[in-house]
């Protein structure tokens, strides 16, 4: 009996890569997984805690040698790092395996759409945007964008808590972009849920959205909680970047301080915002525990690409060229996340 090669987490052990595998491990009964990483240690006792399905790899993405020994033990996959995604998608398209990539940087979203013509030569489906920003946040746009009678304009914004189990790729992530930034900026008209200021960031390709959207702009902002954090992480972001140590230590501290003050750092919400000559319309998605979310739409792609019924084409596609929001959102209900609409007008309090 023909028996289907594991699905690989690479970055497995990570704050996202243990919700990916709880994920696949739930939703997929029959698939065995492999945990995979530079750390043999965390990947085998991550592995160790789901039992016989679940095994533990070493991988280090800096090496290709390290790469072409993993990767064809498995049918999938999913690379739950932006450190060496160029270099696994190569390596994919030269073993014919898919690959999910979970990065959120542009660069590297550009570097892994670059191999499309490569990719779809080799048979091979890539699937980038796969989390909050971007991914989730597409998928929001798509739907607005459908209601909304010629929409000129499309305002995206991602607010993030300051402190929460967001993983150091998010930490790393947040900070870069926040330093590139430089500044917080007003938002016009401004959304009285996250506050005034927001810091520009483009974490959808605003230019790759503009156009699949079919609009005249697409503005993308980080939006932190508490408020006023937009204003001083930008200032601060360089020193925190030459010198990471101060925010770890400080960050149990924050937690501490902000779980007796009210909401949960792990807190987020996405909001787009979609607007014409006649009409403004806003969804507003929350949610916690924002690694739990980009774990369970991973997941959620995996699922489609073990299933040959709904396999996508080979070459790079979105998150949006495979599910839609309504699709997604009993999932992401299931875990707490809330959506709604408010039409013709800015958020109550505006």
């Amino acid at each position: 009996m023909f028996k289907p090669k594991p699905v690989l987490v690479v970055g497995g052990y990570g704050a996202v890569g243990r919700y990916i595998v709880d994920e696949l491990h739930t939703r997929h009964p029959a698939i065995e997984i492999i945990v995979a990483g530079r750390s043999l240690e965390r990947a085998t006792a991550l592995a160790g805690s789901f039992g016989a399905r679940v095994s533990a790899a070493k991988v280090d993405l800096k090496s290709r040698d390290s790469i072409d020994h993993i990767f064809p033990l498995a049918s999938l996959v999913v690379l739950n790092t932006e450190a060496g995604a160029e270099v696994a998608a190569r390596a994919s398209i030269d073993h014919g395996i898919p690959l999910i990539s979970i990065a959120a940087s542009v660069p590297v979203l550009q570097a892994i759409a670059g191999l499309d013509a490569e990719a779809e030569a080799a048979n091979v489906s890539f699937i980038t945007e796969v989390g909050l920003a971007p991914g989730l946040i597409n998928l929001m746009a798509r739907a607005i964008v459908a209601e909304v009678a010629q929409a000129r304009t499309v305002d995206a914004v991602v607010q993030l808590g300051i402190v929460g189990d967001h993983g150091a790729e998010a930490v790393n992530w947040t900070v870069e972009r926040s330093g590139e930034a430089g500044h917080s900026v007003r938002l016009e008209p401004k959304l009285s849920a996250i506050g005034s200021q927001i810091i520009p960031v483009d974490f959808s390709d605003r230019e790759k959205m503009r156009y699949d959207l079919q609009v005249e702009e697409v503005t993308s902002s980080l939006a932190l909680s508490p408020s006023w954090a937009t204003r001083w992480l930008p200032s601060i972001a360089p020193f925190l970047i030459k010198h990471p140590g101060p925010l770890s230590k400080l960050e149990p501290v924050l937690k501490v301080i902000f779980g007796r003050l009210g909401p949960t750092g792990d807190a987020f919400a996405l909001f787009v915002r979609a607007s014409s000559d006649r009409q403004m319309t806003i969804l507003q998605l929350r949610g916690s525990n924002q690694s739990r979310v980009t774990g369970l739409i991973a997941a959620k792609v995996a699922g489609k690409l073990l299933c040959s019924a709904s396999h996508p084409s080979s070459g790079v596609s979105g998150l949006d060229d495979l599910v839609t929001l309504a699709e997604i959102m009993p999932d992401l209900e299931r875990i707490g996340c809330r959506l709604e609409k408010h039409s013709n007008s800015l958020l109550p309090g505006s």
